[in-house]
C-alpha cells in the first residue's frame, strides 16, 4: 500500500533534520537559502516544472513552459527581495521531442531569466522516458538583513501586491516575478517578512505566520481579487473570494509591514489584514463576524 506524506510534513521533516552550518545562516525552510563566501553573502534557489503538474505539453507551447521553468523560480528570489545574478538549467527531454522544439525551450528560458539582466551560465540536459522536467537554479544578493518568513510582529499590516485568484485561466503560465516590486518595497520601507504566493494565500500565510510564531485576520472584504477569479467563480458557482484565497499560482508578493510604514508603500500594495499574538487565523467577514481562514490553496503529496 502507498502512503502518501503531505509537502508541510515533508518540509518539516526536513528542517528539523538539516545539521547548523555556520557558512549557512539561512537554509531549509524560506524562499531561498543564504551561503556566507569568503567575500559575499549569496542567495541560492533551486526550482523544477514538471510537465503533467505544473503545465501540459499536449495544450501548452514551450515557449511558455521555458518563461514559467524561468520566473517561478525568480518569483523565490522576488520574496527575500533578492537580485538574481545567474541561472542554470537542467532538463530532462521526452520521446519524441524535437530538435526545434529544444531550441524554442532554450530560447524562452534565456530571453525570460535576460528580462531580469540575469544570464544563463549553464546546465545540463539528457533524454528519459518520462515526461518533460525543467530544473532552474537561481544565484543571488540582497541586501543585509535578507527578509525572511520568520520577521512579522503583532500589529504588522499583511499586505499582497496585485490581485488574486483565478490563474488557472492563463496567469500561471505568463505571470511575471515581482523582482523590481520587491526592491522597491525594501527601500522604502522596513519590510518585516515576506514570501511569494505560489500555493494561495490559505495555503501560504500560515506557512509565513508559523515561521513568525503569530497568527492574523485576514479581511474578506479587502481581498483583491483579479477579474480572472470572477469569471472562474461563474463557472465554478463559487465565490470569487474563495478563489483568491485558495487557486495559487498567483506569484504575487505577500508581506508585513509595520502601521507606520504603510503608508511609504501604499501604491505598490493592498492591505488586507493585520498579525496576531494568538497564533489563530481568522477570516473577518463583511458582517464583522470572524471564521477560521478557509483551508484551501496547492498542496504537493509524495
Amino acid at each position: 500500500m502507498r502512503c502518501t506524506m503531505r509537502e508541510n510534513d515533508l518540509l518539516s521533516f526536513i528542517y528539523q533534520n538539516t545539521p547548523a552550518d555556520p557558512r549557512v545562516p539561512l537554509h531549509v525552510g524560506d524562499d531561498m537559502a543564504a551561503v556566507q563566501l569568503p567575500s559575499a553573502l549569496a542567495l541560492l534557489k533551486i526550482d523544477q516544472v514538471l510537465d503533467g503538474v505544473h503545465f501540459d505539453l499536449a495544450v501548452h507551447g514551450v515557449e511558455l513552459v521555458g518563461r514559467k521553468a524561468v520566473n517561478r523560480c525568480l518569483s523565490d528570489c522576488a520574496a527575500m527581495a533578492c537580485v538574481p545574478a545567474a541561472i542554470m538549467v537542467s532538463v530532462a527531454l521526452p520521446p519524441g521531442f524535437s530538435i526545434e522544439q529544444s531550441k524554442s525551450l532554450f530560447i524562452a528560458i534565456r530571453d525570460a531569466a535576460a528580462v531580469f539582466n540575469c544570464p544563463l551560465v549553464g546546465g545540463d540536459t539528457g533524454a528519459w522516458p518520462g515526461k518533460l522536467v525543467i530544473v532552474v537554479a537561481a544565484v543571488g544578493t540582497a541586501a543585509q538583513p535578507y527578509i525572511t518568513r520568520s520577521g512579522a510582529q503583532a500589529g504588522n499590516i499583511v499586505c499582497v501586491t496585485g490581485a488574486l485568484g483565478g490563474s488557472i485561466l492563463g496567469r500561471h503560465l505568463t505571470f511575471t516575478p515581482r523582482i523590481r516590486e520587491a526592491q522597491e518595497l525594501v527601500r522604502l520601507a522596513r519590510i518585516t517578512a515576506m514570501m511569494d504566493l505560489s500555493d494561495g494565500l490559505s495555503q501560504d500565510l500560515p506557512r509565513l505566520c508559523q515561521r513568525s510564531g503569530v497568527g492574523a485576520v485576514i479581511d474578506q472584504a479587502a481581498l483583491p481579487i483579479h477579474a480572472d477569479a470572477q469569471k472562474l467563480a461563474a463557472q465554478t458557482k463559487q465565490d470569487a473570494w474563495r478563489h483568491a484565497l485558495a487557486d495559487g499560482e498567483d506569484y504575487e508578493l505577500l508581506l508585513t509591514v509595520s502601521p507606520q510604514d504603510l503608508p511609504s508603500i501604499a501604491h505598490l500594495v493592498t492591505p488586507i489584514g493585520r498579525i496576531t499574538t494568538e497564533p489563530n487565523l481568522l477570516l473577518r467577514q463583511p458582517d464583522g463576524q470572524t471564521m477560521p481562514l478557509p483551508a484551501g490553496g496547492y498542496e504537493h503529496r509524495t
